[in-house]
């Protein structure tokens, strides 16, 4: 039996398509910045642009689920459509043209698919981890073990909102950069500490850090997934990208398209996070909730 989950986020729609015979495996895993989320903050509602951005993606994904003979869909929304006046609008839109049900998930929801996903990744072998996930519109800092889910929480900024609530100038103003890191030291607070856990980070702001910390041209689901990274690594690559503008930036080896105006202000939390938490090596894992998705279905 072939499963799809689709993730709706608020910078980037995402598909996985696994096979369910025996160990699961992956037969297509791919995403698309859409920016679904794009002048949310300041307006409370979808763009127009933006919904059609984000409806092109789904079309073009049923297009490969109907390819692959896909016995179940199972397609979420999360930040933005929760947020957004018309997300409802859209998500009805998107059901009666294309006959794909988007349930949009609770923070609750997001956090736990995102745990499960870390818990049956095969590769993962540390007992107790935190798992951070960067969205565009929000962040989850997830506390679990191989036993439970434990805690969590959902910061409503991600590195979109951050991007449009902070950044004007491209390359950004000293002043904008400091605004920015002012805001994010007395920003992150949670009820759990990080004392005997490992750090993992998930979605495209760590995924697209990876790359580039790595040297590579494209980004590469097998080298990353696993990829450690350190706070020093982090913060060389913080030094880099502030100094560049969107143009330079998009010719680094590993930026992904689309992502360059919004990357740094996604790294800068995430070194906030490691520094609240006093952890100083991240490990990369290139799931997330599409993947606690599908276990949740196949019974993992």
């Amino acid at each position: 039996m072939k499963c799809a989950a689709i993730d709706v986020g608020t910078n980037t729609v995402l598909l996985l398509i696994i096979d369910t015979e025996q160990t699961p495996q992956d037969i297509c895993d791919m995403s698309t910045i859409t920016r679904l989320g794009e002048g949310l903050k300041k307006n409370g509602y979808l763009a127009e642009h933006a919904m059609k951005r984000t409806f092109t993606a789904l079309a073009e994904y049923k297009r490969i689920i109907a390819s692959h003979n896909v016995q179940e869909i199972y397609c979420v929304g999360t930040h933005a459509l929760r947020e957004a006046n018309n997300g409802q609008t859209f998500v009805t839109h998107v059901r009666e043209r294309l006959g794909i049900s988007v349930n949009i998930i609770s923070e609750y929801e997001e956090a736990f698919y995102t745990y499960l996903s870390v818990k049956h990744d095969n590769t993962v072998t540390e007992e107790k981890f935190l798992i951070v996930d960067i969205g565009g519109g929000s962040t989850e800092i997830i506390q679990g073990d191989k036993e439970k889910f434990r805690d969590y929480v959902s910061l409503p900024m991600g590195s979109v909102k951050l991007t449009e609530q902070f950044i004007k100038h491209d390359p950004p103003e000293k002043d904008e950069l400091e605004s920015l890191n002012s805001f994010l030291n007395g920003y992150i607070k949670t009820p759990f500490d990080g004392k005997g856990y490992t750090l993992i980070g998930t979605a495209g702001t760590i995924t697209t850090l990876a790359t580039i910390c790595l040297g590579l041209e494209h980004y590469n689901k097998r080298i990353i997934h696993g990829f450690r990274m350190s706070y020093n690594d982090i913060q060389e690559i913080i030094d880099t990208l502030q100094k560049l503008t969107v143009v330079q930036r998009r010719n680094l080896p590993g930026m992904e398209k689309g992502r360059e105006d919004i990357l740094l202000q996604g790294i800068l939390l995430l070194s906030k996070i490691m520094s609240y938490f006093k952890i100083w090596n991240i490990i990369v894992s290139t799931h997330g909730i599409r993947y606690g998705i599908l276990y949740e279905r196949i019974g993992r």
